[in-house]
């Protein structure tokens, strides 16, 4: 592993995130709220994969990573989810059983929220853009 990739950890990097159970209506709001286009993007995939994209795409921005068991979410916030994408009620989260569909599923996730590897090219343009911002600092 590169000096890059050990900024976590691996007790931190690889730890399962423990979802609030105990959430208000405004804060599941706040973080489990899909945007139209998020919709759309979902509505791209299998009825029975839709949940489980949803859970993995808010988990990404509240967390800043994917979700290890996303049957240990809320009912609330299932239900939460589910309402927003037309779906029935469910208790249980439709996982793939395929590895090789769950790595393509989180890679479009990524893919859609922006996400890139950081790369050599990744951390030229950042030290640019950071003496570019310590020059604007100092002159001002």
């Amino acid at each position: 592993m590169t000096p890059k990739e050990l900024f976590l950890p691996p007790q931190k990097r690889y730890r399962p995130v423990a979802a609030q159970q105990d959430l208000s209506d405004e804060e599941i709001a706040m973080d489990w709220t899909l945007s139209g286009a998020d919709r759309l993007e979902i509505g791209q995939y299998h009825k029975n994969s839709r949940l489980f994209i949803a859970i993995q795409l808010c988990a990404i921005r509240l967390y800043g990573r994917f979700l290890a068991e996303g049957n240990t979410l809320s009912p609330r916030i299932i239900s939460y989810l589910n309402n927003q994408l037309e779906l029935p009620p469910s208790l249980v989260i439709n996982t793939p059983s395929r590895e090789a569909t769950f790595f393509e599923q989180r890679k479009n996730i990524l893919d859609y929220l922006g996400f890139s590897k950081y790369d050599d090219d990744t951390q030229a343009r950042l030290q640019k853009w950071l003496k570019k911002a310590g020059s604007a600092r100092e002159s001002a």
